[in-house]
């Protein structure tokens, strides 16, 4: 996905949400929580990063849940919202979220691999192939670098 490799120094700042979809492979393109977000992505300069995103109205105090995966017997969490924090490097094409602590306990200790694009001030995240049901996906985030006073 990049056209040209990136340092660390590179992601160093402040990144505002501006898009977040489902590519699948059969070319449709799905907005699971619309268009209406909120989300903030930081790296900082001692190799850290944290992100939360999530729609912008989200129900108080609801646990939200999805229909049942047919290929299991429990019930899915909706994931309404994504929080997680660690170190963070580059490798190539990619940036690896080093998880160290997260909303999704399943993700703690596991690398979050992303293919990157930078675009002007845009940075463009985006998963490996993630299988949603008989099909497969990937995650795409649009971000902004915010600047800002202090």
């Amino acid at each position: 996905m990049s056209d040209t490799i990136a340092t660390a120094k590179d992601f160093i700042g402040t990144w505002r949400l501006l898009d977040y979809a489902f590519i699948h492979d059969d070319g449709i393109v799905e907005k699971p929580w619309g268009t209406d977000l909120r989300g903030y992505l930081i790296y900082s300069a001692e190799g850290y990063m944290s992100g939360n995103l999530g729609p912008a109205r989200r129900k108080r105090g609801v646990i939200e849940r999805i229909s049942p995966d047919p290929t299991t017997d429990r019930p899915r969490r909706n994931r309404n919202y994504i929080a997680y924090t660690g170190r963070f490097t580059v490798e190539g094409p990619r940036v690896i979220h080093h998880v160290e602590a997260s909303l999704f306990p399943h993700w703690v200790g596991r690398p979050e691999v992303r293919e990157y694009r930078f675009e002007g001030e845009r940075l463009t995240l985006r998963t490996g192939p993630l299988r949603a049901g008989r099909h497969t996906m990937v995650a795409q985030l649009l971000w902004e670098r915010v600047r800002g006073q202090v």
